[in-house]
């Protein structure tokens, strides 16, 4: 809008003024907002594509855990032959401060097209020292050791490791009688391979827990056995993890994986499933972090379950 304004010294027409904000105002604020966007969204940005190693922890009530005790279990899948510092050992060393009872491993620590398997074999060694390693394979494992004839079973064995196909240990943690049991087989081959050891397996009365490679398993074929927990890897937390709805997608499931990373509880018991540490295809993780998880397994109701 346009004021009229005091005629000129000397005669003339009159001067007229711009009515409103300064010259540039506006090209400022877009200035200033654009570089407060820019402050946000790159440490945002940075968080959600980070992949920095994340710690988490749940807990999970039982009342087969005696005398007021607590397990604790670290779990690990989807190492994908990563390193997290040299060796691994800024991962030893987390798991160390964490001080666990048994360290679960879930599978897929290396790659099947990758015949060196040394990421995983010196993890191991270092992760005995602090901790009894029960390890069920996952499929890369599996093809390593049977499509291409790679002892990765002796080898884990002979370090200690106790490598868990189609088969189960008795341990006593904490004054709390455990069967520890590992299921290898993907659903399809579930009736042929693993049914016979799971029925036997869920009779005992022992707290179990039951590390399997596939969460679908407990689509069907588990749904409603008796496992105390569950303990899976393989869908890598749905590779991109949105608030509330969790993992977006994996490939043997397509959108939304219906356990895709945390703790569920199920009709008999409960199962963790891991968001892994790694990867194996050129998807990059968006929201979801490289998770070192602990479940504290005790006789105190404390906390819900959360996935």
């Amino acid at each position: 809008m346009l004021q009229k304004g005091k005629k000129k010294e000397g005669g003339g027409p009159p001067v007229f003024l711009a009515k409103g904000r300064k010259p540039g105002t506006k090209t400022v604020r877009a200035v200033l907002c654009l570089l407060l966007a820019v402050l946000v969204l790159i440490p945002a940005g940075r968080c959600l594509f980070s992949e920095e190693l994340e710690t988490t922890f749940y807990h999970l009530y039982s009342p087969k855990v005696l005398g007021g005790g607590n397990i604790r279990v670290v779990v690990l899948s989807d190492l994908h032959n990563r390193e997290f510092g040299p060796g691994n050992q800024e991962l030893i060393q987390r798991i160390t401060a964490l001080e666990p009872d048994l360290i679960a491993i879930a599978g897929d620590m290396v790659n099947g097209d990758d015949l060196d398997t040394s990421v995983l074999t010196e993890l191991c060694s270092g992760l005995l020292e602090v901790a009894p390693v029960y390890l069920s394979p996952g499929n890369h494992e599996n093809h390593l050791m049977y499509e291409e004839g790679i002892p990765l079973e002796e080898e884990l064995t002979a370090l200690g490791v106790h490598v868990l196909v189609n088969r189960a240990e008795e341990v006593t943690v904490q004054r709390t009688p455990l069967l520890i049991g590992g299921l290898n087989t993907a659903p399809e081959g579930y009736e042929e391979y693993g049914a016979a050891f799971f029925r036997e397996y869920e009779k005992s009365p022992r707290l179990k827990l039951l590390i399997s490679h596939y969460p679908s398993l407990y689509y069907e074929a588990l749904a409603e056995g008796k496992v105390d927990l569950g303990i899976c890897g393989h869908f890598h937390g749905g590779q991109v993890r949105l608030p509330i709805v969790g993992g977006l997608y994996h490939g043997d499931t397509g959108l939304f994986p219906k356990y895709s990373g945390g703790l569920y509880q199920l009709t008999e018991g409960a199962i963790f499933v891991s968001r892994g540490m790694g990867g194996h295809n050129r998807l990059g993780r968006f929201n979801n972090r490289p998770e070192l998880a602990v479940v504290d397994i005790n006789g105190r109701q404390e906390t819900a379950l959360r996935g």
